[in-house]
């Protein structure tokens, strides 16, 4: 068993120079309040309360924006297996921001990470605070201003 769980982490995708990779074996709440509360556990599936799966991973979605799950418990309105997406945002910690069902027994997911945060978004939030962007901050300019010889 030992082998096959090794085998099957080497395969899976965990995204681009494998950034996703601390989100695995998490599981994310979201409670909004009424009557239903969602889990979302990325690479393995997606949940309302009571137990119910809106599905399993499958796979990424929209490049590498968006987690992907089907095969989720059978739906009575459409006579197939629930579905779930997450488009993933770039924010400053791990937190489901919202579910939403556009369509019956298919849930949209928003859930924000760190691992979503790209250099561009680093820039952006820099150039926010009147910072200069990471990428044209001369090499050395610290060391320059504090140089006293």
């Amino acid at each position: 068993r030992d082998l096959d769980d090794a085998l099957a982490l080497l395969q899976t995708d965990f995204g681009p120079s494998s950034r996703y990779f601390p989100l695995r074996g998490r599981c994310f709440s979201y409670a909004p309040g009424g009557e239903f509360s969602y889990e979302l556990c990325p690479f393995d599936k997606a949940t309302q309360s009571g137990g119910t799966t809106l599905g399993k991973w499958k796979g990424w979605g929209d490049g590498y924006s968006v987690f992907e799950f089907d095969q989720g418990a059978h739906c009575w309105a459409t006579g197939k297996g629930r579905t779930a997406t997450a488009k993933l945002e770039c924010a400053e910690e791990n937190v489901v921001l919202n579910v939403d069902e556009p369509e019956v027994c298919s849930y949209a997911f928003v859930f924000g990470t760190p691992s979503a945060c790209t250099t561009a978004h680093v820039d952006e939030a820099r150039r926010e605070a009147g910072m200069p962007p990471l990428a044209q901050t001369p090499a050395g300019a610290e060391e320059e201003e504090h140089d006293e010889l």
